[in-house]
């Protein structure tokens, strides 16, 4: 059993605002594992320190992992700040798999929250555009790592995007849990009992309708 190299974190601000994150180690094994601590310790503490600045946050922490380590490790990253009163996200997206933002109204396209810059631990000189997202009463945000994706069955076929938002589509208006459940479910079916090559982490936001 290798060590994971996924990590997510909810990150209390100020304001009553959130910090969402989630990760993945370009390795496996305990060197990942040094690398997704010490990544996570970094990404938590300047989220806090600039709770309104997630780019600036990355920038920090790019800095700090370039300086502290020589491994040649990058992290993809997903962080963005949440304003529950106002549903504002702002995120920036450092090479990550773009999460889903499903809005609760059918018929509305589905936005995917794309790459804004590169992985971290990658470039000194790196930079990430921050971006807002408006997250409205019923809408879903689906963020996952490419455990979920890469995921194959017995016949070495990928899980895919495809299948994943063939499977949240229909979910809009439940909670959280659900979604997360029925997400598992399908995953457990399709690759039914082939060997995990990867590890798999989900976060599902639901903001409850009005």
């Amino acid at each position: 059993m290798q060590t994971s190299g996924d990590f997510y974190d909810f990150i209390p601000l100020t304001n009553n605002n959130w910090g969402v994150l989630i990760a993945d180690v370009s390795d496996k094994g305990m060197g990942a594992a040094l690398f997704m601590a010490l990544s996570n310790t970094l990404l938590r503490t300047y989220a806090i320190q600039y709770a309104t600045l997630p780019s600036f946050a990355l920038s920090l922490v790019n800095e700090r992992i370039l300086s502290d380590t020589r491994n040649g490790m990058f992290v993809t990253t997903f962080y963005g700040v949440l304003e529950p009163d106002t549903g504002r996200l702002r995120y920036v997206n450092a090479g990550h798999n773009p999460p889903y933002l499903l809005s609760g109204q059918k018929g509305k396209p589905v936005d995917q929250l794309r790459p804004t810059g590169m992985a971290l631990g990658v470039d000194e000189n790196a930079s990430w555009n921050q971006k807002i997202a408006r997250f409205t009463p019923g809408d879903m945000l689906v963020l996952y790592t490419d455990g979920v994706t890469e995921a194959q069955d017995r016949a070495g076929r990928y899980y895919g995007e495809a299948r994943l938002l063939e499977v949240i589509r229909p979910l809009r208006g439940r909670s959280s849990e659900q979604v997360l459940e029925a997400i598992m479910a399908d995953l457990r079916r399709f690759t039914s009992g082939s060997p995990q090559a990867d590890d798999v982490t989900l976060i599902v936001v639901c903001r409850e309708g009005v």
